[in-house]
């Protein structure tokens, strides 16, 4: 939980989730219908680089 790491975690989870909700819900974002399932989807977009970046960045800093 250092400040560094979370910091870092939300700039990544932030860039590569908007790219992938992008990619991934692009009709969504253009208007089409918005149901609970996507909405789901798009949020957790945003949790999987946040839990990489900060395995990968306490994995670094172990050795």
């Amino acid at each position: 939980m250092a400040p560094a790491t979370v910091r870092m975690a939300l700039r990544v989870s932030l860039s590569v989730g908007t790219l992938l909700n992008l990619i991934n819900h692009f009709d969504v974002l253009l208007g089409a219908s918005l149901t609970t399932t996507a909405g789901l989807q798009m949020a957790l977009t945003y949790v999987v680089p946040y839990c990489v970046s900060t395995h990968g960045q306490v994995w670094g800093r172990r050795g």
